[in-house]
């Protein structure tokens, strides 16, 4: 199947897994020009990428996230080395933004939470503009940056309770039963459950462009370069505070659109091909380690894939030597599929978290570390 060909039938699943109220542009944007931007993965350009990756270009371009990225700006460049694996990824990137039932505004504080969390300089930097836009209080932007509680008094109640809600999963990795009953009693099911969802995502998406180094465009307008870029990557103790109040076993709230996302996602990147699943049961330990609060001590037999995740997780960036054991030993693709793994893992936990569970991954290896 030629280029413009698999384009198209890829599109036609993307306009269905985003459902109806996400509108891909009338008429496909051209991506013949497109060069795109990268670090730590170089960035590549239209002429020397495969059918599959021009594939997953277009689709990424000729989205409903077109209304925002043109260019296949973030965490594309990356994916573009697994144009499979990334292909679910936007769907399911897609799925979350536009088919969640929150507003915008509710949407872009969400994302705003995890980028901080994550102090991800171009995740800030391409939500913080359209938070403004979207009219969240710059003075709430302000208190998200800076890692303090804004006034939730003065808030919405509906964005007070977006914030209260992704900060205790961020943070604290539950949602306390007064929390949960409150964020029903507010938001209700569907946005209760995309509020988690939405945090979980841009998790992952920030952790693709902080292994990246992802940088800003060389035209970002100097003062919200500087915001991004003063971001204060946040202590171990400001990563992690302990919950407040009890948890208890709730029912899971049902989101078709976004499940069967998650699901092919999963299916995806849980191939052989794509990354072992010796792997993936690594990654697996690690993922669940950020929800319980415990990783395990590294000795000079742990394995690269678990160095790479745990650090990863745990400090939210990873030093060169990591990186480059990481990429030695996985390749680059393996690599990425590797973090895609780890993403598609903690949206399964935060979920798990949102009915009051205890993150359980299931993998086919049994490790010890």
């Amino acid at each position: 199947m030629n280029a413009a060909r698999l384009a198209a039938a890829v599109l036609a699943a993307v306009v269905v897994a985003t459902g109806a109220g996400a509108q891909a542009p009338s008429q496909p944007l051209p991506i013949e020009s497109i060069q795109l931007r990268g670090d730590r993965f170089r960035g590549l350009h239209y002429r020397e990428m495969t059918e599959e990756q021009r594939a997953l270009l277009f689709n990424v371009v000729n989205s409903a996230r077109a209304v925002t990225n043109t260019t296949g700006n973030g965490p594309f460049n990356t994916l573009l080395r697994s144009p499979q694996v990334g292909e679910m990824s936007q769907q399911l990137g897609n799925a979350i933004r536009f088919s969640s039932g929150l507003s915008g505004r509710l949407r872009e504080l969400a994302t705003l939470m995890a980028g901080r969390a994550w102090t991800s300089s171009y995740e800030w930097y391409a939500h913080e503009r359209y938070a403004r836009d979207e009219g969240i209080d710059t003075g709430v932007i302000a208190a998200i940056a800076e890692h303090r509680r804004p006034d939730l008094d003065s808030m919405p109640a509906e964005d007070a309770m977006v914030w209260r809600v992704a900060d205790e999963l961020l943070y604290t990795r539950r949602i306390s039963d007064s929390t949960y009953r409150e964020a029903l009693a507010t938001l209700g099911e569907r946005r209760l459950l995309s509020t988690v969802t939405i945090a979980a995502y841009y998790e992952y998406v920030s952790m693709l462009l902080n292994v990246d180094r992802y940088p800003l465009p060389a035209d970002a307008p100097a003062d919200q370069a500087a915001a991004a870029h003063a971001l204060v990557p946040l202590t171990a103790a400001q990563l992690r505070r302990d919950g407040v109040g009890p948890v208890t076993p709730r029912a899971a709230i049902p989101n078709e659109d976004t499940e069967r996302a998650i699901a092919a996602l999963g299916v995806s990147v849980e191939r052989e091909e794509e990354v072992s699943a010796d792997a993936r049961a690594l990654a697996a330990v690690a993922v669940m380690s950020l929800w319980d609060g415990h990783f395990s001590a590294a000795t000079p037999t742990t394995p690269s894939a678990y160095l790479f995740a745990a650090e990863l997780l745990n400090t939210r960036f990873v030093s060169d030597a990591t990186f480059a054991a990481a990429l030695d030993s996985l390749g680059e693709r393996g690599l990425v599929n590797l973090m895609v793994y780890m993403g598609y893992a903690n949206i399964l936990c935060a979920q798990q978290a949102l009915v009051g569970s205890d993150c359980i991954l299931i993998t086919s290896r049994r490790v010890v570390l």
